[in-house]
């Protein structure tokens, strides 16, 4: 952790009674997680549509004047932190159709081949800004802005791309969402916690300023950028400032389950197809299929259905069943190429799987990681089986 964290936790203590959010835990919510849930929420209602506090906070650390005003007020107390907040939101606009082609003027300077193809070129960048109806370009800094907009577009267009596995894909990935090939060792408490994921994302090279944005916002660019899912189609923007949050870690829910039941179909068929009907006996890593078994059994004495016995698969378990060097040559390099480049993905998952399924907040990074790298995943899948 940071030197200006720990100093900020420290004040946060002295803050905690005025507050009423009890810890440092809770007052780095308020920090990291300006969307608000639960005791913050409560609180601080009408601090809950603004730009995104995990982007605001790395830029203070990283010296970006406007997370200087933030962290200063929040140290003078709620009141001031409430104000300064409000004029940030007071920054946001909605840029008029002469100002789009000053805001790409740098494009496609920085970006590779792979970025420029993902985002399909200056004219349907120009569309994609023009289609924007919720305020969005930071009006004193609007070259980072406009890049974090670009930059959200290409990772959408990288992760439903033909090959969203391809070596040039997971590199150009790789710039904004991190480097996160090496074998990770979660440390599973601690991650729940929104400032450990905050830390873990950074270490990772996660760059926060793709989230710079209100939660509307937010979600009205990730929905240009086809990094969409069905409850946005169905149920629009959420405006109402009290629902933001919830609405992000309900839809993180439905997300997860929907993409844990494809991938396990995913892995039931063609493993079946490769190995044949008993392959969980032969093909699973030692001790699995016992631990399914027991926890089926389990759930059956308990009155539970009869449910199939992949359904008893953790997380962790997809990584680990994918990687066994049989199953890998036999199944499942072919479907991605590279064992690196699909432990990246599932270990980029499970920060944002864990805070769900604990029902804890789920900030707007970790909505990203779970858009991105579920879209890019099934969107694999798909095209594989035809």
């Amino acid at each position: 952790m940071s030197d200006e964290i720990r100093k900020l936790l420290e004040q946060q203590r002295k803050l905690h009674d005025l507050a009423g959010i009890g810890s440092p835990t809770n007052a780095m919510k308020s920090i990291h997680q300006l969307q608000g849930l639960g005791e913050l929420q409560a609180r601080m209602k009408e601090l809950t549509a603004i730009p995104n506090a995990t982007a605001l906070a790395l830029a203070s650390i990283r010296q970006q004047p406007s997370l200087g005003e933030l962290v200063s007020a929040r140290l003078r107390g709620f009141s001031e932190l409430s104000e300064t907040m409000r004029a940030m939101q007071d920054r946001l606009t909605i840029p008029d159709m002469s100002a789009l082609s000053g805001l790409l003027k740098d494009y496609p300077a920085g970006y590779t081949k792979a970025f420029r193809d993902a985002t399909g070129g200056i004219d349907s960048l120009s569309a994609r800004m023009a289609a924007m109806k919720t305020p969005w370009l930071d009006i004193r800094q609007q070259a980072l802005s406009a890049r974090a907009f670009v930059d959200l577009q290409a990772v959408g267009g990288l992760a439903t791309s033909v090959n969203s596995f391809s070596a040039r894909i997971s590199a150009a990935l790789r710039t904004e969402l991190g480097d996160w090939r090496d074998t990770i060792t979660f440390d599973v408490p601690a991650l729940i916690d929104p400032a450990a994921r905050f830390e873990l994302y950074d270490a990772q090279g996660f760059d926060p300023n793709l989230t710079h944005f209100s939660v509307e916002a937010y979600q009205e660019s990730v929905r240009i950028a086809g990094l969409a899912v069905e409850e946005d189609t169905e149920g629009g923007i959420v405006t109402d400032e009290d629902d933001a949050g919830v609405e992000l870690n309900s839809r993180a829910y439905e997300t997860l389950l929907r993409f844990e039941r494809d991938i396990r179909a995913f892995i039931v068929a063609v493993m079946t197809n490769n190995f044949g009907p008993d392959w969980m006996k032969r093909q699973l890593p030692p001790n699995m299929f016992d631990q399914w078994t027991e926890k089926k059994q389990k759930d059956m004495q308990q009155g539970a259905d009869d449910l199939p016995l992949i359904d008893y698969a953790d997380f962790a378990d997809y990584k680990t069943i994918i990687e066994r060097n049989d199953n890998w040559n036999a199944v499942f390099k072919p479907v991605f190429g590279r064992k690196d480049d699909i432990r990246e993905s599932l270990q980029r998952l499970f920060p944002v799987r864990l805070a769900t399924m604990h029902a804890r907040i789920i900030t707007l990074d970790d909505d990203l990681f779970l858009r991105a790298e579920t879209t890019r995943i099934l969107t694999r899948l798909r095209r594989y089986m035809g």
